[in-house]
């Protein structure tokens, strides 16, 4: 069937389920559009991005009605930290998805309907499980700071106040680094102008043996309060 979209072009769509990579699937007539920041039941109104011959892709500029698994993100930085991508979708819906696109791989693409799967099994938390992570830094009004990349850029950083996926010190860890960079005046590097000092920090904490590692990674150059640095996470 023709294209009934065109690029640029708004729409409203209502979003069923999703897709892999976590995009909301849509029908218009029956053509298929994948909407970005849509989940299942909303009702989005969406601007067109790409059009193929079989399918269109979107992201949804207003949420016109929220579906019945939408629910209040937790961290205030839902929506623009690329981090997490479904801070807003309850985690029985999360699980349900994730079991529907397992059967679908193997009944729809692998052709083997008679194959049985069994239930997903449940994480223990769903927060504060990570025992790894990587910060990069970024500039501020108070000086460096760390955080995660913005959704969809790799060239801006979020500061982060909290992140509820890891534990309590991988977030101590970040403000003490935080406030040892901007204490002795480092700079963080920037991606675009290829200037600056601080590139990242990657934290990773053995949970049985209650060991941390910290990576402090910067561009060239001499890091003459590496002391201090060791004395801030201490």
């Amino acid at each position: 069937m023709a294209a009934p979209v065109k690029k640029h072009d708004t729409v409203d769509v209502s979003i069923e389920s999703l897709a892999f990579g976590g995009n909301g699937v849509g029908r218009l007539g029956g053509f298929v559009v994948f909407v970005r920041h849509a989940l299942p039941g909303d009702v989005v109104r969406a601007q067109v991005t790409k059009v193929r011959r079989n399918y269109a892709e979107a992201v949804a500029v207003e949420l016109l009605s929220s579906g019945p698994d939408r629910i209040e993100p937790r961290c205030s930085h839902a929506g623009s930290c690329g981090g997490c991508r479904f801070p807003d979708l309850s985690y029985e819906r999360q699980v349900k998805e994730k079991e529907d696109q397992v059967r679908d791989t193997f009944e729809r693409l692998a052709c083997l309907p008679d194959v049985s799967i069994e239930p997903m099994v449940k994480a223990r938390s769903q927060y504060g499980y990570r025992n790894k992570v990587e910060y990069s830094f970024t500039t501020t009004p108070d000086g460096p700071a760390l955080g995660f990349h913005r959704a969809g850029r790799w060239d801006e950083v979020l500061p982060i106040e909290q992140c509820h996926l890891i534990s309590g010190i991988g977030n101590k860890v970040r403000e003490a680094v935080n406030s040892w960079s901007q204490e002795f005046g480092l700079t963080a590097y920037d991606q675009k102008t290829h200037e600056g000092f601080l590139r990242h920090l990657v934290f990773r904490e053995g949970v049985n043996t209650q060991q941390v590692l910290v990576v402090l990674v910067t561009a060239p150059g001499d890091l003459n309060d590496a002391k201090d640095f060791i004395n801030g996470l201490t």
